[in-house]
């Protein structure tokens, strides 16, 4: 005969039922609905705020930008951009941290990165305001191919794209090798 359970006795008839033994965990449903929300919440500041990327870009430095043209026969590209700039940024992840599209910029041009720090630091190197004003800069980003003989063929304010830029880069320096001809003319100091 089996002996009855005397740590679990079977419930009389019309008693209420047993309480389950085990306390009900809410605590872990407490912890994966605040885990959900810190995902969620983390989601939406990368989405907001992406990291930086490193450029890929080999950037040339502005005072050997010439020499470098002069010895390659490549135009120059000088990007002037801003820290603050939101679209400067956007161009940097979307076209300089792409080592496609930087391999195939750095094919066709001498890259120089011309950051403006006017807002930051209250003032610019003398070099960088006489660049800007020589080639007519007021608005980041812009873009400015500069021709082997320092005349600025072709500009391109603003950011619409990864391949529309590129093509940009692609058209202006080939007609700058082409034509040699262009608008103003800018000597680097």
């Amino acid at each position: 005969m089996p002996q009855a359970d005397t740590v679990h006795p079977d419930p009389a008839p019309g008693d209420a039922p047993a309480r389950p033994t085990r306390r009900d965990p809410s605590w872990l449903w407490i912890l994966a609905g605040a885990l959900l929300v810190a995902r969620v919440a983390t989601g939406v500041y990368e989405e907001r705020n992406p990291p930086k990327l490193a450029s890929l870009m080999p950037w040339v430095p502005a005072a050997e930008a010439v020499a470098r043209s002069h010895a390659s026969g490549k135009p120059i590209l000088y990007d002037f951009s801003a820290a603050w700039c939101g679209p400067c940024q956007r161009m940097e992840h979307d076209v300089f941290a792409d080592a496609k599209m930087t391999s195939a910029i750095a094919q066709l041009v001498v890259p120089v990165h011309v950051v403006d720090r006017q807002q930051e630091d209250g003032h610019n190197p003398a070099w960088m305001d006489s660049l800007q004003h020589g080639l007519g800069v007021t608005a980041f980003p812009t873009l400015v191919i500069v021709g082997e003989d320092g005349k600025a063929v072709d500009r391109m304010e603003g950011f619409e794209g990864a391949q529309p830029m590129l093509k940009w880069v692609s058209r202006a320096g080939m007609k700058a090798r082409l034509s040699g001809k262009g608008g103003a003319t800018f000597s680097f100091p």
